[in-house]
């Protein structure tokens, strides 16, 4: 037995094998079997394509939900910044023109600086409390700020150039920095990471403190920059849920970051608008008291930063065929 092949052996009990033949083919099927391929094709291809899709659609939905928590022990690798400013850079703009300016950090000692001044993420309406914005204390922020163009490519109806202090010229940068922004998200979350997004990026006192950090104070009070939306992007704390934001303070008498103050004063020193008072509260060393604001409102301290989420909401975007 040790000199007959173990495939002879098997094959010994069956018939032999005949050749394989082509399947003929009628003559209808000789006409069209052209077509009959092309029809193959498409539908791997549509299959394909399918696969293509529903990976686009997980990641749509993905960057729909605002990520509140992160692992602070990451860092973003070099090459992952300059893509994703790439990206920034690249997107698409009315006319081509540069609508805006983009501030970023990964820095850590920076990040926790800037989240400082984050707040207004409503925790309670009646009586008013406020969160800072985790979502900006990520792995990586970025920062868009509308900007007058160098150019002016937009003309009015009588052929002269638009000014970059007419409205529609702001309308631009703000659409252009949407649209950046919805592609940074897309091209953050199909290399795996999470993002949350930030309106909030508020003083206190009036110390202009964003405009100052960023170098951008005179542009701003000269009406040539303003800033707008950022991104922060990074690794998902594990073991967490994205909303339960790691935060411990809480600004009590306010229920955004609008004109805050931690003092006595009535307005702003830039803006003319009126101050919102509000105490800011260490939640570890205060949970579970209850304090009066400097408004005479009296707040419940929180054990912890769970932030609220819509996402699980129906938002009534209809489409409408035109006819």
């Amino acid at each position: 037995m040790d000199d007959i092949k173990w495939t002879s052996w098997t094959k010994a009990p069956f018939p032999p094998e005949r050749p394989k033949e082509e399947p003929k083919l009628d003559e209808w099927q000789k006409v069209w079997k052209p077509l009959v391929d092309l029809r193959n094709d498409r539908e791997v291809g549509i299959k394909h394509m399918f696969y293509e899709w529903d990976k686009e659609m997980e990641i749509m939905q993905k960057i729909q939900k605002c990520q509140r928590v992160w692992d602070h022990s990451k860092t973003m690798i070099p090459e992952v910044i300059d893509y994703l400013l790439w990206t920034a850079q690249n997107a698409p703009s009315k006319q081509h023109e540069a609508y805006y300016e983009v501030y970023w950090t990964a820095d850590r000692k920076v990040l926790d600086e800037l989240s400082k001044y984050t707040w207004g993420c409503t925790h309670c309406r009646i009586p008013p409390s406020t969160w800072q914005n985790s979502q900006m204390n990520a792995n990586m922020y970025m920062l868009f700020v509308a900007k007058e163009p160098d150019t002016q490519l937009n003309a009015n109806a009588d052929g002269t150039l638009k000014g970059n202090e007419v409205a529609a010229r702001w309308e631009n940068a703000y659409v252009s920095i949407g649209i950046a922004m919805g592609l940074v998200m897309r091209a953050a979350a199909s290399i795996g990471f999470s993002t949350g997004c930030n309106k909030s990026h508020n003083d206190i006192n009036g110390d202009n403190f964003w405009e100052k950090k960023l170098g951008i104070l005179d542009d701003v009070i000269a009406g040539k920059k303003k800033i707008t939306y950022g991104i922060g992007i990074g690794f998902p704390k594990e073991g967490v849920e994205r909303w339960e934001s790691d935060q411990t303070e809480l600004a009590i008498g306010a229920a955004n970051g609008s004109n805050l103050t931690t003092t006595d004063m009535d307005k702003n020193p830039r803006t003319g608008k009126k101050f919102r008072k509000i105490k800011i509260v260490d939640i570890k060393k205060h949970a579970g008291e209850t304090i009066q604001c400097p408004n005479g409102d009296w707040h419940k301290i929180p054990e912890k930063a769970d932030i609220k989420i819509n996402t699980m909401r129906v938002r009534h975007i209809d489409t409408h065929k035109i006819k």
